[in-house]
């Protein structure tokens, strides 16, 4: 007998507001000298395929299950031997939906080791765009076990997840070791650096297992710099705001940028203090950019040479410019 939840839709009939709910695993889920050749887990519904992009193994191996689904029972077949003493993680979060409304299954995994216990050590951290310094979401995060020079071109990391809409990821069930760690945007799903735009980013360091806060920032190495559009001043306004940004650090060379929603209306050397005059009154944004390379304008990183794109700090509040006012920041960007 298969059941759901029920609510009274409009029309007064029955609507299924409930995704499918696990009755069973078989084998348990985090079963230890795990050596079956499939994974079979019972649903209290009839159960479809919803997206099958979503399932994902780490250590990560491409293709290697193959799924089927009878009534509600969703029966998962390794094509492949595993390795031994492994702890292996399957990702099933929106894999399937119930038959009835489409309600899919968000939250659903199952580990298990090959050997005789289940790894338990972590590592995690935040994947931000370099140029807006947003959190990404649904980036690839992978960890490899050596650099090389075609790493990320050629090679297929050992653990992978994908972070979250903070931007955040997390590996769970490593075992004791150090890795090199490596996002990308993915554009053609094959978890390599294989056109030209897709945004990429790399730690660079090794890390090892229970390191916290890795933090990535994504670039495209394609990326050209933002062009600047000066603000047309009008002749009719007689009074305008002054902005001062002081406490910005002296040790290295900064350029800041002022921003009225994503336009960039203003570039320049960062002075000590830097006062930007003749605003009209209204809402802006504010960053700065580290200029490693002393050139006045933002450089995003590249892979091959491990470049890391030039460090974007972003004010952290909307500047409010009035008329006849001066605006003063002190801005820790510590």
């Amino acid at each position: 007998m298969y059941s759901c939840a029920n609510v009274v839709a409009p029309s007064g009939g029955i609507k299924d507001t409930l995704p499918p709910k696990v009755v069973e695993m078989t084998p348990k889920n985090k079963s230890i000298s795990f050596d079956e050749n499939d994974i079979t887990i019972v649903f209290d519904e009839l159960i479809q395929i919803n997206d099958k992009q979503s399932l994902y193994l780490s250590p990560y191996s491409q293709d290697i299950v193959n799924l089927s689904i009878n009534k509600n029972k969703l029966k998962i077949s390794f094509k492949d031997k595993l390795a031994e003493n492994t702890t292996y993680y399957l990702n099933l979060n929106n894999l399937i939906k119930d038959v009835n409304e489409g309600n899919p299954l968000d939250q659903l995994d199952y580990l298990f080791s090959t050997g005789k216990e289940i790894d338990s050590l972590s590592l995690n951290g935040y994947v931000i765009d370099a140029i807006s310094s947003e959190p990404m979401n649904d980036i690839w995060v992978g960890l490899y076990s050596k650099e090389t020079d075609s790493l990320l071109y050629k090679q297929t990391p050992l653990y992978v997840v994908k972070s979250i809409n903070t931007g955040m990821f997390t590996f769970s069930n490593l075992p004791k070791d150090s890795f090199v760690v490596y996002a990308i945007e993915d554009l053609d799903n094959n978890i390599r650096f294989t056109i030209p735009n897709e945004k990429v980013g790399f730690y660079p360091n090794k890390v090892k297992s229970q390191s916290t806060d890795i933090n990535i920032r994504l670039f495209d190495e394609t990326a050209l710099v933002d062009t600047v559009k000066p603000l047309v001043h009008d002749s009719t306004i007689l009074a305008y705001g002054k902005l001062i940004i002081d406490s910005l650090p002296q040790s290295t060379a900064l350029i800041v940028e002022l921003l009225q929603k994503e336009t960039i209306i203003l570039r320049k050397q960062a002075s000590f203090p830097t006062v930007i005059d003749s605003l009209p009154a209204g809402k802006y944004l504010l960053r700065i950019i580290e200029d490693s390379n002393r050139n006045g304008i933002w450089d995003s990183g590249n892979l091959t040479k491990k470049y890391q794109p030039e460090k974007v700090i972003l004010y952290p509040k909307d500047i409010i410019i009035r008329d006849n006012w001066d605006v003063l920041i002190e801005w820790d960007t510590n």
